[in-house]
């Protein structure tokens, strides 16, 4: 009893007006929830638990982050009664705290210890007035992966909602794309096209991550001509990484317009090495000219004192599929014949798949 005592008041003190005293209380709690004693786990969560509902509790924060932290495994008894305590204790916070990504992954936690957890809280969650609380499911779903499919068309619901929410939901949706590719195709496309700044950026970055696997499972590219315009407009962006993520796209869809062909042999010259060495593979992959790509790459590979250039070439390279590895054929071979170290034997391993 002298140990349930001492965690019942670490808990009261963390409504303490000293944050040192609330720092001793929180690593007090922790220790409890890792230790290997499991009576003593389940009461330290147990009381967190009880904490986190009280009515105007200010710790509501600390609580969410240290559970998620320090509460693994969490015990089945409890899984459904912190479901509702995490959710109810959502519902207070701002839509933009960062408690709110704690209490995502406590759920996420949660449905990975006790899969039986029903799907139905999170729909719920997912159409509840309070924004903090859509984000937080919105956050969870991509998280636990295929059991949560089913709740797509619930994420769908939300990608339009306002932005913190819109954010999460559009993180859920690149998760599972490759779970339900004919369902997110569409909402990827959608949002691709009409959406800026983060929100454009994480949609280009799911849509270049569902075509690398459904390359990755030999399907052919989807047609994406329409989307070819706003491509193009997205590889010209003053960020490095939109830049990207367009031009992996326009490879990666094979759209080889005379348009297209001209802007990625102008990136060619990009000032990120990592954009230059994407718009040589994307080059090689719709079949143009491959000399100018050869030659870029090439200059990067052989950079050996700058080895960020050699890097991103090699990582470039790695991602390419076997018919368009072969249009480097004479690259590989004079890396894997001249060049040193790591990228010498990179080279050999790509010639090696291609044997």
């Amino acid at each position: 009893m002298k140990h349930v005592r001492s965690l019942e008041e670490s808990v009261s003190r963390l409504d303490a007006s000293d944050p040192k005293a609330v720092e001793v209380a929180l690593e007090a709690l922790g220790e409890a929830l890792c230790a290997e004693d499991e009576g003593r786990r389940e009461q330290a969560a147990r009381l967190l638990l009880e904490a986190l509902r009280r009515p105007g509790a200010r710790a509501r924060g600390a609580i969410l982050h240290l559970l998620q932290t320090s509460w693994w495994p969490p015990q089945e008894q409890l899984a459904e009664g912190a479901l509702d305590a995490v959710f109810d204790a959502v519902a207070s916070l701002d839509a933009d705290a960062m408690a709110v990504d704690d209490a995502a992954l406590l759920v996420a936690n949660l449905y990975r210890a006790v899969p039986r957890l029903s799907l139905g809280t999170l729909a719920s969650a997912l159409r509840h007035p309070r924004a903090s609380v859509r984000r937080a499911a919105a956050g969870v779903v991509g998280r636990v992966g295929k059991p949560a499919v089913d709740l797509l068309p619930e994420v769908l619901t939300v990608l339009d909602d306002v932005e913190p929410v819109a954010g999460a939901a559009l993180e859920s949706l690149g998760a599972l794309a490759p779970l339900a590719p004919g369902l997110a195709m569409p909402a990827l496309l959608g949002q691709v096209e009409k959406t800026e700044g983060v929100r454009h950026y994480l949609a280009l970055m799911s849509l270049r991550g569902l075509l690398e696997e459904q390359r990755r499972e030999g399907r052919p590219p989807p047609e994406l001509n329409l989307l070819e315009p706003t491509l193009l407009r997205s590889a010209e962006d003053p960020q490095a990484p939109v830049r990207l993520e367009a031009v992996s796209l326009l490879g990666l869809a094979r759209l080889s317009s005379l348009t297209t062909v001209a802007t990625l042999r102008r990136h060619l010259q990009d000032e990120s090495p990592a954009v230059a060495s994407c718009a040589a593979v994307a080059l090689l992959r719709v079949g143009a000219s491959p000399q100018e790509a050869l030659t870029l790459l090439s200059a990067l590979l052989t950079a050996t004192d700058e080895p960020e250039k050699v890097g991103v070439a090699l990582s470039a390279l790695e991602t390419v599929e076997r018919p368009t590895l072969r249009r480097a054929r004479s690259l590989l071979e004079t890396v894997a014949r001249d060049g040193t170290g790591y990228a010498r034997e990179t080279a050999r391993d790509l010639l090696q798949q291609l044997a």
